[in-house]
């Protein structure tokens, strides 16, 4: 039953643990955004929290697209709680944007703005 247990259990190993590095890295990365919808997925993790890239796409893609880098929260913690800082940026929804709340991992929080998001 142990050994069941534990094959349950999914723990950060060496090719998904990001460091501070990292996460800059990917976010000065440049990128070309998808033709179509939302989509994300987990990149790594960072101080044991899953770090989640997304794409978020209004009706005009790839012109009105959004990348975010930020941290999964745990359901039983929050962004601070896990060394997170939470940044509302503007999210693109039909026509529009809307603010949104991410939390940010601390070493790319600072300059979001600033980090391109696609080519």
């Amino acid at each position: 039953m142990l050994l069941s247990l534990n094959a349950c259990v999914s723990l950060p190993t060496n090719e998904n643990t990001l460091t501070d590095a990292d996460l800059i890295r990917a976010a000065q990365q440049k990128e070309s955004a998808p033709t179509e919808g939302a989509q994300q997925w987990v990149i790594g993790v960072h101080n044991g929290i899953e770090v989640v890239k997304s794409f978020q796409c209004s009706d005009l893609c790839p012109q009105n697209t959004l990348r975010v880098i930020y941290y999964d929260v745990p359901t039983d913690a929050t962004c601070e709680n896990i060394g997170g800082v939470t940044k509302s940026i503007l999210v693109p929804i039909a026509i529009t944007v809307m603010p949104k709340k991410y939390c940010f991992p601390k070493a790319i929080a600072d300059y979001w703005e600033s980090y391109p998001a696609k080519s």
